[in-house]
């Protein structure tokens, strides 16, 4: 009797390993390539040409360049919404499971709102600056 289900459960936890082991080693080989994708020299170019970032982030010209700070504006309301629905969810039914849900979506909507803000900063003012770099200068300052 519980070789069955022993089997049962072992066929159905198999395509989930599988597919784990392929996240995390599409995860890897994505982070691999992010940090060899670009060497000092061609980001020593990025910092010195703007046009060089414009075209990295699929804006063709600089007149777009305000079209383009106002979707990321509305890109922030994407990364706020959640958190704020999880947060009223969390304290109308504290429970831990609620705190848990807002701990967890709150992670990543943090660290898009924090890209978006770095990419209106560099595209107001139209100099690049590397996302580590720029958290250091800004000191944490959220600029919308």
């Amino acid at each position: 009797m519980f070789k069955g289900i022993k089997h049962s459960i072992t066929e159905c936890l198999s395509p989930t390993g599988r597919h784990l082991a392929a996240l995390r080693s599409d995860f890897r080989s994505r982070c691999g390539r992010f940090k060899h994708d670009r060497s000092p020299s061609q980001q020593q170019a990025l910092t010195v040409d703007f046009v060089r970032v414009l075209t990295a982030w699929g804006i063709d010209d600089v007149s777009e360049i305000p079209s383009v700070i106002r979707m990321l504006r509305l890109r922030s309301l994407v990364f706020v919404l959640p958190v704020l629905v999880c947060a009223v969810t969390a304290a109308i039914f504290q429970t831990f499971i609620a705190c848990l849900t807002l701990l967890l979506v709150a992670a990543p909507c943090l660290l898009g709102l924090l890209t978006n803000s770095w990419r209106i900063s560099i595209l107001k003012k139209r100099r690049f600056l590397p996302f580590l770099r720029w958290l250091v200068s800004a000191g944490g300052r959220v600029c919308f």
